[in-house]
């Protein structure tokens, strides 16, 4: 049953609420309404469907919370669910490997639990006859077995492997309780443990399980093969007691679950007598909470009741008489039990009649579309069979008329192939005269774009030359200008050392400045020679580019001619094939006239015997024709009694019938006429034959006219073909001449290049020599400019040896006049030295230096004067 729009979106809110990513415990009514869907979907396509799009692998309290929900669904969901959910294994264990490397509590937990559900689906699948609830009612695990001690042997491993996978996990989350200080009484300690309900739920039957098939297996079997039984029962028995115990102690647990217990001791299998003392542990669900049951109806509780307050049919549990279960749980009244035993009984009364209801219905379904079915395809056949012989008869009536109308053709198409064979001819002519035009305009434009295409070559080489000519000059350009920078620099350092030297580096300097002025001169003469290249430069590349753009231009209107005639040259080619096929066509055609010459020869034969067969033919159809009428008596008869249920399917065969007694009618008239028509045109085709012995002869001969010259025009064409490969290979020997020759052209320049090089080179060790010189010149100027301080000195100790003599003219107004007069002197005459110096190009340092350092010494003495003057005159209007 599939499910209607609005209960899929029902389903879709219940398990995405269900799932959602808060951290507390799955709501039982969200539980409940995906149970449910189950039910109304048969099967677990629809949950898988809506599950598979939640963040399972985005969220680990979603991936928790749906394993939860998962684990529910296949104990208490449709039968099917654990089958349909087989092809799901895969997803579950991506899901535990990814959030197994997380160490936050849940990831351990996911991991486990994934690898429970796996077990589980697996279990089930091994066996189909184990409810996903492991609800089993008392002897049916034995007519499971079929009495096959195997069977049972295998079983109590897988049971083993089920219950170690539970442990597994119930160790898992307390271990996570513990760890992370999680209290069961708050929403996150409530989400970790509320799996644990279910897995009590399955760890309880599988227990009872087991220990019906260790007992019975050491009634069959020797002591000593299941002593690993035994050893794994024993781990397991301890282990299922501590987590009992340890549930059984939890807050959360006591109004939601009565966990069963265990005896202090395991089984003793060995002994028989110890089945008959055996006690089946018991699970009692309490009533839960009604705020959770308050949506759902009285009908939908009774029929599906998967909720943990009211127990399903895998929380029964197995056991051997009601005073085991009254003593095993004395907690539970009997009267609560009876009601509940009741319900139980109704709920599964009314599930079997409504199941034994949809059989019949689906039954009683069934057979009417067989039965409509059949007559519909009697009908149909019926229909096909009429329409068989329509289409037969017509397809006899067809290929008469495609007779006459050959018999036409071949008395028409004589005088037709001449005409063809002449306008052939003409297009012949036509198609080879443009061809040799385009053939002349193709070489013409051909040589023009090889010129056109070495003047481009040769014009970028230029571009290409000049432009590195260019770059070159602007980079040997930035060179001198460094190095006349350096020089410059140097030059400010000689200057600086040379004020302080003496007179005897004259000479020196004089070298320096010559070379200086030697290389000022050289930089102004490379400077214009490279303004001169520049200004070349410039008229060269603005030529080329002129000359460029006109290339260009020719270019494209060259290219734009070879388009056309390329499109010209294809429309030949295409008018060449035409004209190819047509003389294929045109020997076909004449291969065909020459067998319908022989076909004819023989019809005139056949149609002697053809007569004869359209006679007897023309019996045959009316024998069939009284058949058929025949036919149509019976299917009227059967219409008439299928008439109440398929008037329309009458209505169409009455119309067929009709049409089928028009179109019988129209070809016997037609058969009749044809067998006229016949004997009237075996009379002409005898007189048209001679004819057309005449008309092949002319045509003969025209068709060997044609091949000749078609193939006068193929040996033509590969001429020109030829022509046309050896322009194309003496082209491309021509560039690749100019590739050679580029090569040359590159290498050679890069020689240039090279021996420029080597002259900068050249010119930077003589720079560098001379500057080794200047530094030497540099250190004798400073021997001469030492020499000059000193003689200029000589002239400054005698005027203080005079004032020392004379101390009492010093600081007097007389004295301070002197001193300014001899300043004023001085500094006139260093004036004259000063100008003397700069027409000379900086030669005569020495009197200049003697000159500033005699002023410099009498500013100092009139200021000396004048501040004593002024300090102690008394008239001080002299002073001043």
């Amino acid at each position: 049953m599939s499910l209607t729009d609005k209960e899929y979106h029902n389903l879709t809110i219940s398990i995405s609420k269900a799932v959602s990513n808060h951290e507390m415990p799955i709501k039982v009514k969200h539980v409940r309404a995906s149970i449910i869907g189950t039910f109304h979907s048969k099967g677990g396509h629809a949950f898988w469907a809506i599950a598979i799009r939640q963040p399972i692998q985005e969220n680990r309290i979603v991936a928790w919370k749906f394993c939860h929900l998962l684990h529910k669904i296949l104990r208490e969901g449709h039968p099917l669910c654990c089958q349909h959910s087989m092809r799901h294994r895969g997803m579950l264990i991506e899901a535990g490997k990814l959030w197994g490397h997380l160490n936050d509590g849940y990831g351990i937990c996911i991991k486990h639990y994934t690898k429970l559900l796996v077990t589980k689906l697996e279990f089930h699948d091994r066996n189909p006859r184990i409810p996903g609830s492991l609800a089993l009612k008392p002897g049916e695990l034995e007519r499971i077995g079929e009495g096959d001690i195997n069977f049972y042997f295998q079983l109590a491993v897988e049971i083993f492997d089920y219950l170690d996978d539970i442990v597994a996990l119930q160790a898992t989350i307390f271990n996570s309780i513990t760890t992370f200080c999680v209290s069961s009484m708050t929403s996150a300690g409530q989400c970790r443990l509320a799996p644990l309900i279910p897995c009590v739920q399955d760890s309880n039957p599988l227990y009872d399980f087991v220990v019906r098939i260790m007992f019975k297996l050491h009634a069959n079997l020797p002591s000593d093969l299941l002593t690993g039984h035994r050893e794994r029962f024993r781990t397991l028995f301890h282990q299922l007691k501590s987590f009992y115990n340890q549930s059984r102690n939890l807050q959360y647990f006591v109004n939601l679950i009565t966990v069963p217990k265990l005896p202090d001791a395991p089984p003793n299998f060995e002994q028989q007598s110890d089945l008959g003392n055996y006690q089946a542990p018991v699970i009692v669900m309490p009533d839960s909470d009604p705020a959770d049951n308050d949506t759902e109806s009285v009908v939908s509780d009774s029929l599906i009741d998967t909720t943990e307050a009211a127990p399903p049919i895998p929380e029964l549990p197995h056991h051997h008489n009601n005073h085991h279960q009254q003593s095993a749980a004395p907690q539970t009244p009997a009267p609560q039990l009876l009601e509940l035993e009741r319900l139980l009984r109704e709920r599964d009364d009314l599930i079997r009649h409504l199941q034994m209801e949809i059989e019949r219905l689906s039954n009683y379904v069934k057979s009417l579309t067989i039965e409509q079915r059949d007559v519909q395809h009697r009908l149909e056949d019926q229909i096909a069979q009429l329409n068989s012989h329509l289409a037969q008869a017509q397809g006899e009536l067809s290929t008469l008329r495609i007779q006459k109308e050959e018999l036409e053709l071949r008395a028409q198409t004589a005088p037709t192939l001449e005409q063809k064979a002449q306008a052939e001819e003409e297009r012949a002519k036509a198609s080879e005269e443009k061809f040799q035009k385009l053939k002349t305009m193709y070489t013409q434009i051909r040589d023009e774009h090889v010129k056109l295409l070495r003047q481009h070559g040769e014009v970028s080489k230029q571009l290409a030359a000049s432009s590195k000519a260019a770059s070159d000059a602007t980079k040997a350009k930035e060179e001198v200008r460094i190095q006349l920078d350096e020089l410059h620099q140097q030059q400010a350092v000689v200057q600086e050392q040379l004020q302080q030297s003496s007179s005897e580096s004259r000479r020196e300097q004089e070298q320096v400045a010559e070379e200086l002025r030697q290389v000022s001169e050289r930089y102004e003469t490379l400077r214009s020679k490279y303004e001169e290249m520049e200004a070349n430069r410039q008229a060269e590349i603005a030529e080329l580019r002129i000359s460029l753009e006109r290339v260009q231009g020719e270019l494209g209107t060259f290219q734009s001619d070879r388009e056309v005639l390329q499109a010209e040259k294809g429309a030949l080619e295409s008018s060449l094939g035409e004209v190819q096929s047509e003389r294929e066509q045109l020997n076909r055609q004449y291969e065909e006239v020459l067998a319908k010459m022989e076909a004819l020869n023989l019809k005139t034969e056949e149609y002697t015997k053809e007569e004869a067969s359209l006679q007897q033919s023309v019996q045959e159809k009316s024998q069939q024709a009284q058949e058929l009428v025949d036919k149509l008596d019976r299917l009227q008869r059967d219409y008439e009694s299928l008439q109440q249920q398929h008037a329309d399917l009458e209505a169409a065969k009455a119309a067929q019938e009709q049409e089928f007694n028009r179109i019988h009618e129209e070809d016997l008239l037609k058969l009749d006429s044809l067998q006229g028509e016949l004997s009237e045109k075996v009379t002409t085709l005898s007189a048209e034959k001679d004819n057309l012995f005449a008309v092949k002869e002319d045509t003969v001969q025209q068709l060997l006219l044609l091949q000749t010259e078609s193939t006068q025009r193929t040996a033509d064409f590969d001429s020109l073909e030829k022509d046309l490969k050896n322009v194309i290979e003496q082209k491309d020997h021509e560039l690749e001449e100019l590739r050679s020759r580029y090569i040359e052209m590159e290498e050679k320049y890069q020689e240039e290049m090279d021996a420029r090089y080597q002259t900068a080179l050249g010119t930077i060790r003589n720079l560098e020599n001379s500057l080794a010189d200047a530094k030497i010149t540099g250190e004798s100027a400073l021997r001469a400019l030492l020499e000059a301080c000193i003689k200029s000195s000589e002239k400054l100790t005698l005027r203080a040896i005079s004032e020392n003599e004379m101390p009492g003219a010093g600081g007097t107004p007389t004295y301070f006049l002197m001193i300014a007069e001899e300043l004023q002197d001085v500094l006139s005459k260093l004036t004259i030295v000063h100008d003397n110096y700069l027409k000379d190009n900086s030669t005569n340092v020495e009197s200049l230096a003697r000159k500033v350092i005699i002023g410099a010494h009498l500013l100092a003495s009139a200021h000396v004067q004048g501040m004593s003057i002024c300090n102690r005159s008394a008239n001080i209007e002299c002073g001043e």
